[in-house]
């Protein structure tokens, strides 16, 4: 193996590790992503429930 392939190598390690990190980070921004949407839909279901029993206790 000549000092061009060791170089090559080490270049295909380095951009593997890359594309390994970049696509967990994507994955982990379309999670955030969805638990956000997720809690969003939870506190606004938990304020309707409250504005519900608000009205059934004040009539």
């Amino acid at each position: 193996m000549n000092l061009s392939n060791k170089m090559w190598e080490s270049l295909k390690e380095k951009l593997l590790e890359q594309v390994f990190v970049m696509g967990a980070s994507l994955r982990l921004m379309e999670y955030d992503e969805e638990y956000s949407e997720r809690m969003e839909i939870v506190n606004c279901t938990e304020n309707m429930d409250l504005r519900q029993m608000r009205t059934t206790r004040d009539s």
